[in-house]
């Protein structure tokens, strides 16, 4: 049998010192006075000392208890930065991260989210962040993977394409989840602009009293065949504070080729009724 060589990571840099990600030691994010508004541009970790092929991110403590609480989140970047330096530059990498009530604790995983994205060493990060409700926070977690054992396998993109973000309301597409059952496709969430291949999904809801439940989502492209692009994205609310969850990917790896020109969708099931008025954003890595 051909031996095939495995790919595995052996450089990594974080914003939250090797504790949890959403720990008090990653960045605080602050919306600005006006709703659906982005607040201020803040450094979240300085010129990276390699190249960067993935970068995952995880966003917390932006829950309230019996009140709706949205974000959009854009990851900006700074590639002149120098390594070890501040940013200042700064440019969006990915717009409109999008979550919902994120939290974490023994129930509940923060919202994650992963990117196969190729930056150069000396790249500097940051963010910035809108809500619905004025001046609240977020913490905002980040790690970069870098020192690839064998380059020459690892696919990475250059490019992010967000899909149904509506900044002026802080949401995106409505998608309606069936119950112990998926629902119907949602609208387009809008129409690729470059071919992708590596899928993320975003989700928030319009619920002040949300319950406890459990969701499935599904991304897909095609208006006819409905092409699978991510399968099980697990979604989870909890009823206590209003808090949630969600996942980076589901039952395999976010992968499908899609061509410029193709329409994106979202379907979700929950185990129990939903909660009210949920809305999908769409984040599709291509070169």
């Amino acid at each position: 049998m051909q031996y095939t060589p495995v790919n595995h990571f052996q450089w990594q840099a974080n914003n939250f010192t090797d504790l949890y990600p959403g720990n008090a030691a990653a960045t605080t994010l602050t919306a600005h006075a006006t709703p659906h508004t982005k607040g201020a541009d803040t450094a979240c970790m300085v010129g990276i000392a390699e190249d960067c092929y993935g970068i995952a991110i995880t966003v917390s403590v932006g829950d309230t208890a019996a009140t709706i609480r949205r974000q959009m989140i854009d990851l900006l970047i700074d590639p002149a930065a120098g390594v070890g330096n501040a940013g200042s530059a700064w440019s969006v990498a990915i717009n409109n991260i999008y979550t919902n009530c994120p939290s974490m604790g023994t129930a509940i995983m923060g919202h994650n989210f992963y990117f196969p994205l190729f930056l150069k060493a000396g790249t500097a990060f940051g963010a910035r962040v809108q809500d619905v409700v004025t001046v609240e926070t977020c913490r905002f977690s980040i790690r970069v993977l870098g020192k690839p054992t064998h380059p020459e396998l690892v696919k990475v993109g250059t490019s992010v394409q967000t899909l149904g973000a509506d900044t002026a309301t802080t949401s995106g597409v409505t998608v309606v989840p069936g119950t112990a059952a998926y629902g119907s496709y949602s609208a387009t969430l809008g129409t690729l602009t470059k071919p992708a291949w590596w899928w993320q999904l975003g989700i928030g809801s319009n619920d002040s009293t949300v319950g406890e439940n459990h969701y499935r989502f599904d991304i897909a492209h095609d208006a006819t065949a409905k092409y699978i692009c991510a399968r099980g994205i697990i979604y989870q609310s909890v009823s206590s504070n209003e808090r949630s969850g969600k996942a980076a990917m589901g039952e395999g790896l976010p992968i499908n080729c899609a061509p410029a020109g193709q329409d994106v969708y979202v379907r979700g099931a929950a185990l129990a009724t939903s909660d009210s008025s949920m809305t999908a954003v769409v984040y599709a890595v291509g070169e």
